[in-house]
């Protein structure tokens, strides 16, 4: 039988750090589900820690070459069947009732993606984990209300839903996205607002939580923000060429925003609060990001075109009725 919901996590080179996610699942509260855990690791160990899971008939286990957080995602799509699909990282853990709140939005048809509220698991040493509060649930149904709820930060692929009508209209995730890929970021954002210019709606659910244990040090952090701006500018790049004026304006003008909140105001909160301003490679990862990305074909998906069959009927599910 086909479950009502498939759960796909990506994982790469996390090995026993993934134990606490697995624990996590085997608590839900809602049973009619399948898991597909698709590893691109180097080495075993990953496998090792999710061995001794996979006794429940509902999880599965697949193994890759492929490299690519958007190529992984899309590779579990394909392996699963159900009409709805929630995914967080090999980093986070969900509560028991996670599952069933995520998925509770698309009682409402024109729904096509939920992100949900991503909380830092605490930690007790300088640094940042990736996270998104949702202080109330909004719904957004147009790319320039993804822009104008993204000034001050993006939602987090960490905590997402989807429908598979949905994704499957757009293509689903465009490879030269995310962790391991060209444009190392804005994967999942990118997909929502794809779906959204299709006419689908995004809601961001402030019920639904998952805890990320995605520390970064002050280093690493650093690091991440390099990536992910950059990642930012790649994936805006696509919608200033975009048919549609208003999309090509409001992409420009977020774009816009972004360049003064990093490379004017964060600098002068710095200065006003006595410190050294750092981060002047942040507005200039943007610019690269950009350049970057208007130098890539886009298809009709707003893809960016990759050598090769890699966007040939990426997520679609096998032909029988399940996994």
């Amino acid at each position: 039988m086909t479950p009502a919901i498939a759960v796909i996590v990506a994982t790469r080179d996390r090995g026993h750090q993934i134990v606490p996610l697995l624990e996590s699942f085997v608590a839900l509260t809602t049973t009619d589900y399948e898991l597909v855990i698709v590893d691109q690791s180097a080495g075993v160990e990953t496998e090792a820690a999710v061995a001794p899971f996979l006794r429940d008939r509902r999880w599965s286990y697949v193994r890759s070459d492929e490299r690519g957080l958007s190529r992984g995602r899309n590779l579990g799509l394909a392996r699963t069947s159900a009409p709805l699909i929630a995914i967080t990282d090999d980093d986070c853990r969900v509560p028991a009732d996670w599952l069933s709140a995520i998925t509770a939005p698309f009682e409402d048809p024109r729904v096509g993606l939920v992100f949900c509220t991503v909380v830092p698991a605490p930690a007790e040493r300088p640094g940042h984990t990736p996270h998104i509060i949702f202080d109330r649930t909004s719904t957004l149904s147009d790319p320039n209300q993804a822009w104008r709820a993204g000034r001050h930060g993006l939602p987090l692929g960490a905590g997402m839903a989807l429908r598979r009508t949905a994704v499957e209209a757009v293509g689903g995730y465009d490879l030269s996205l995310g962790a391991g890929a060209r444009f190392g970021a804005t994967e999942d954002s990118d997909l929502s607002w794809r779906m959204l210019r299709d006419g689908w709606r995004t809601i961001h659910l402030a019920s639904a939580v998952v805890i990320h244990d995605g520390f970064r040090d002050l280093d690493e952090f650093r690091e991440l923000m390099k990536r992910d701006l950059y990642g930012v500018g790649g994936a805006l790049a696509k919608w200033v060429r975009v048919p549609e004026w208003r999309l090509r304006l409001g992409a420009a003008l977020f774009f816009a925003g972004w360049l003064v909140r990093f490379g004017l105001w964060q600098p002068a909160g710095q200065l006003l609060r006595g410190q050294r301003p750092r981060g002047f490679r942040r507005p200039l990862m943007l610019l690269r990001g950009m350049r970057a990305g208007l130098s890539v074909p886009i298809d009709e998906h707003l893809r960016f075109q990759v050598p090769g069959p890699a966007h040939v009927d990426p997520v679609t599910p096998p032909s029988s009725s399940g996994p």
